[in-house]
């Protein structure tokens, strides 16, 4: 049997795949907190990574951004791991949490800001092997890169790895806030695209994040990504997740509200991660001091 996420510990997330993962994610009710992490920057504290911090503070998953599995790189990690083929187990090991990582379905070519963070189905490969559980498949419309490239890249990656990794679709991050019918229909379409393509999961900003994204318009998004069995994480980006706490607890509520899954903090807060003390407030607005302690003080050696 599956445990939620809240029960969850590190020998449980060692032992699931992407689809257990994805259950345990489903029962949690919407209490499931993620943290994104450039990993190559210093981390702000000496002698401890951004993903260590970020499991500390009560993140249940580590998004791993800037992260090239050519040149496979996370600051603070300790060199006895770091040169290890499979480096993104090691992480996941010594924090006990599974790691996503962030790749661009682009064009892009060397020196284009996606360009260390580009879609292959050779670097996927790279990633399934050096350990990572989530890929987050971004599309790049100024390259032409969006719905339907990233459906393709997620049916690619469903039929090469089954239930190895769990993918998370955006299909254009630069996609019009869903301010009218037509926009809203065009996630929609994007969505149905990529859950049938076998992705489990469907990034969306978060209401307070960027300019026009409102509570009402994501919604009936997240009501439509529901109804089609996917999981919606909603992404708390734009350098709000440096805002004040107030603000925090107020996206946390709206964010739990409107039935979001998995609820990701970017990385615009702190050299590289979200505050550590916003991904605390969140977790403790949306499951209580309860959940949050258990969080905080399970031992990885559970």
């Amino acid at each position: 049997m599956t445990k939620r996420i809240l029960d969850a510990t590190a020998s449980d997330f060692l032992s699931m795949n992407a689809d257990q993962l994805a259950q345990s994610i489903r029962e949690t009710e919407g209490r499931t907190i993620s943290a994104e992490v450039i990993c190559t920057y210093e981390p702000p504290v000496e002698g401890v990574t951004h993903a260590e911090l970020a499991a500390a503070f009560g993140a249940d998953i580590i998004t791993l951004d800037h992260y090239d599995p050519d040149q496979p790189l996370i600051r603070g990690l300790p060199p006895s791991m770091a040169s290890q083929s499979d480096i993104l187990l090691q992480l996941k090991r010594m924090i006990g949490r599974p790691i996503a990582v962030n790749m661009a379905v682009t064009l892009q070519k060397e020196g284009g800001w996606l360009y260390t963070r580009r879609y292959s189905p050779q670097r996927l490969e790279k990633l399934a092997q050096q350990g990572a559980d989530i890929v987050f498949l971004y599309g790049d419309s100024a390259t032409g890169q969006s719905a339907a490239e990233v459906a393709a890249a997620a049916r690619d990656a469903r039929k090469r790895y089954g239930s190895q990794l769990m993918l998370v679709g955006v299909p254009d991050v630069y996609f019009p806030a869903p301010v009218n019918k037509e926009t809203r229909q065009q996630y929609k379409t994007a969505h149905e695209q990529i859950l049938e393509a076998g992705a489990q999961s469907i990034g969306l900003v978060m209401p307070g994040s960027k300019q026009s994204w409102r509570v009402e318009d994501t919604a009936e998004l997240v009501d439509h990504i529901h109804q089609l069995n996917g999981l919606v994480w909603l992404i708390l980006t734009g350098s709000v997740e440096g805002s004040p706490l107030e603000n925090i607890q107020q996206m946390a509520l709206q964010a739990k509200m409107i039935g979001g899954d998995v609820y990701r903090l970017d990385e615009a807060g702190l050299a590289g991660m979200p505050l550590p003390e916003n991904i605390l407030e969140f977790s403790l607005t949306i499951r209580g001091k309860r959940h949050t302690y258990r969080r905080l003080a399970l031992s990885i050696l559970r």
